[in-house]
């Protein structure tokens, strides 16, 4: 069910993984030196003292709600928890009153610090592929971006040997999630907007089960999951559960691919650059175990169904509507294990 990407993904994929991994490292070590030469484990301290609370933090940085709440989570703050984003407008909170232009912010014009200067280039160049509207580059691209990439990388101090490290980086699908969140990141107003699309399109087609059963793996032995009443219901669960949220769409993106829903087109599509390759997409995040159950899904006819209701049922028969409804109930049961999938797909194939 998973496709591979091709080579002009994968380079686009590294380039964002060093981003990801690199040019973060390198905006949260420029942060710390700025903030006073903080420790790590300094960091929560320094956030109760500079903002007191979630609002005042709000108010203070000009973020959103999820930026904020990563700031003052239950347990305290975390520094290696937040992206070049947040950390970024740290650094511009830790700069207030030092003479910095409004245009250096902004890369029109350049800082006295080199250091900063070399900040503030990263994060423009973050920022243009967290809104590239393609999710591929060609050979050429690549190499030039990888080495202007690079020295800035160099420049604040990233050894070398990480970078090369990166360049020949093989994926699996957890970094490509990590990646994911780079340039599928959305507003607060697009996200709810998608969210909305994506609602009314799966509520009015009845396909709550299926997305149930491909959801299955990440709630096991979850009676919320089976319970659910609609759609927008289910997306909340998501959200509860961390699966999902506006820097992290990976789930939906996923949903649509397998179930395919090709005719569903969000009206924020232009703000969502990896939706027009979404047949091609790589799964990333459902196993191919649950792949293999949803396939079970889509073969299943009445007669099937019966079959296995009787063989695994008797005498106390459940009757299944449909196939979606038998597999949201054997799977907690562990009737389609790993393991167990031989002999069901052996009995189905018995005459």
């Amino acid at each position: 069910m998973a496709s591979h990407y091709d080579k002009e993904n994968i380079y686009f994929f590294r380039i964002s993984y060093l981003l990801h991994e690199e040019g973060t490292k390198a905006m949260r070590s420029f942060f710390l030196k700025a903030a006073g030469g903080l420790e790590p484990e300094e960091f929560n301290n320094y956030v109760v003292e500079k903002f007191v609370n979630e609002e005042t933090c709000r108010q203070k940085l000009r973020v959103f709600q999820d930026q904020s709440e990563s700031l003052f989570p239950k347990g305290g703050a975390d520094i290696n928890k937040l992206d070049i984003s947040l950390l970024f407008t740290l650094i511009k909170h830790s700069f207030e009153g030092k003479g910095i232009n409004k245009s250096d912010w902004t890369g029109k014009t350049t800082p006295g610090d080199p250091k900063l200067a070399n900040i503030i280039l990263l994060t423009i160049f973050r920022n243009n592929f967290a809104h590239s509207y393609s999710s591929r580059m060609t050979q050429d691209d690549f190499t030039t971006e990888w080495s202007k990439f690079s020295k800035i990388l160099q420049d604040l101090g990233v050894d070398k040997q990480e970078i090369d490290l990166c360049a020949n980086k093989q994926f699996d699908n957890t970094d490509i999630q990590k990646i994911e969140c780079l340039y599928l990141e959305i507003s607060y107003d697009d996200y709810r907007k998608f969210i909305t699309d994506f609602e009314q399109w799966y509520g009015q087609r009845e396909l709550l089960n299926r997305l149930q059963v491909l959801l299955l793996e990440h709630f096991p032995k979850d009676e919320a999951l089976q319970t659910v009443p609609g759609t927008l219901e289910l997306l909340r669960l998501l959200t509860d559960k961390g699966l999902l949220n506006r820097t992290n769409i990976s789930v939906l993106y996923d949903a649509i691919k397998v179930t395919e829903q090709f005719g569903f087109k969000p009206k924020i599509i232009e703000k969502l650059p990896a939706f027009k390759d979404i047949k091609n997409r790589k799964v990333v995040t459902f196993s191919e175990h649950t792949l293999a159950i949803f396939d079970l899904g889509k073969y299943l006819n009445a007669a099937k169904i019966k079959k296995l209701d009787g063989r695994y049922n008797f005498p106390v028969l459940k009757k299944y509507p449909d196939s979606w409804s038998l597999i949201l109930d054997f799977v907690p049961r562990g009737l389609l294990d790993k393991d167990k999938m031989d002999e069901v797909n052996e009995m189905l194939e018995e005459r």
